[in-house]
């Protein structure tokens, strides 16, 4: 089967396409996968190398970007534009499955394409876009009915990650247009072999973790807060920030300016095949979450790599993390005040027969799915249906 898998938002993306594209390939599926580059050009890799670079939508220069109609007008024309590129690209290849982690006018993709081409809209991302007030309804709802009338109408089928993200975007009956294929894991972290190590007793400090890139739509200042909040009851705690700076240093100086240096320390991002280890040698994984749609209906990877690897974890209260954490049994479940945070981290720390509790119950917990389920979900429930089609 010729299988085509392309995502349009961003060119660092979680690795789902490119890890179910191995597995699809050692089954001898023929696989390419396409992901933008940073110049915003779309790049094809059949696994080895890129075989093919569709142009991007591109910027407008000079005048037109002072004039707001213009701008409007002409960046839809060069998404226009793009897309048919795109399209040209797919139809040349002559795929059995097209999956899309859909772009702006996704519509546009399947339109009026060659017969027995099977086109699946895989949504990863069903939260809002934008924000308070009534511009921002405006467009949440735009961006729901866009991915709603794509799921039910142009695409021959839907995917979602969690049954509350496709119930959000397709209705009660979702099960008519749609399948929920959960998110894989890195087998790493289900192979992980926990070894003896010295337990956090007496008054010895409980290390928490944070791993992931310091960028300020996640608020880690909250977590700062927690930190500021905990530090007027106890110190016998560190915590660790792992991970890149996209804020331009904005944490690195909240930590002087809220003199918090001496219970955190901002790390520079580990390699992949060393994250497993990294957190493995804290006490606590922190999963903390702003309260944005996004992580109302879809969980992060991280909280399902940590309950792969058998970590205690204190997560976000939504209904994803609630399929992952246990509260009280393999973790904490928090609000998203403060207290909550800084309540939970402090119900660790004075409790360490709770602390040790959880961390007993989290190895015996371990579960997950590697990239191969879950290609293999989707070529039994999703790409034989289309074989069945043809």
């Amino acid at each position: 089967m010729h299988i085509l898998l392309a995502q349009f938002y961003s060119s660092a993306p979680a690795p789902d396409f490119h890890e179910m594209a191995k597995a699809l390939r050692s089954w001898g599926h023929n696989v390419l996968v396409a992901t933008p580059d940073r110049a915003g050009d779309l790049e094809w890799h059949d696994g080895e190398r890129a075989i093919a670079v569709i142009p991007g939508p591109g910027q407008m220069r000079g005048w037109m970007r002072s004039a707001r109609l213009i701008e409007l007008v002409v960046t839809r024309l060069m998404q226009i534009g793009f897309l048919m590129r795109v399209r040209a690209f797919i139809k040349s290849r002559h795929a059995d499955v097209v999956q899309i982690n859909p772009p702006d006018y996704a519509c546009l993709i399947p339109l009026l394409m060659p017969r027995g081409m099977y086109f699946i809209l895989d949504v990863r991302q069903a939260g809002e876009v934008g924000g308070a007030g009534l511009k921002g309804k405006f467009k949440n709802w735009k961006s729901i009915a866009s991915l709603r009338a794509n799921g039910r109408w142009f695409y021959d089928h839907a995917c979602f990650a969690t049954e509350a993200a496709a119930r959000r975007v397709l209705g009660d009956h979702w099960e008519r247009w749609a399948t929920v294929h959960r998110v894989g894991q890195d087998p790493q972290f289900l192979e992980y072999q926990w070894e003896e190590r010295q337990k956090a007793t007496g008054d010895g400090p409980v290390r928490f973790v944070y791993i992931g890139t310091l960028s300020r739509v996640r608020a880690l200042e909250h977590i700062f807060a927690a930190v500021q909040w905990l530090l007027a009851r106890t110190g016998a705690f560190r915590v660790e920030f792992v991970g890149p700076d996209a804020a331009d240093g904005f944490y690195h100086r909240l930590l002087s300016d809220m003199k918090l240096d001496h219970v955190i320390e901002l790390k520079p991002a580990v390699r992949y095949q060393q994250v497993p280890q990294v957190v493995a040698s804290h006490d606590v994984a922190l999963a903390y979450v702003p309260p944005l749609p996004d992580w109302k209906y879809q969980p992060t990877l991280k909280v399902l790599e940590y309950r792969a690897l058998g970590m205690p974890i204190i997560a976000s209260d939504n209904e994803p993390n609630r399929e992952v954490v246990e509260d009280g049994v393999n973790g904490l479940l928090i609000d998203d005040s403060v207290e909550g945070l800084g309540g939970a981290m402090f119900r660790y720390i004075q409790d360490r027969e709770f602390l040790h509790r959880c961390q007993q119950n989290a190895r015996l917990m371990r579960r997950g799915r590697t990239w191969s389920d879950s290609a293999k979900r989707y070529e039994e429930v999703v790409y034989r249906q289309a074989n069945h089609g043809q």
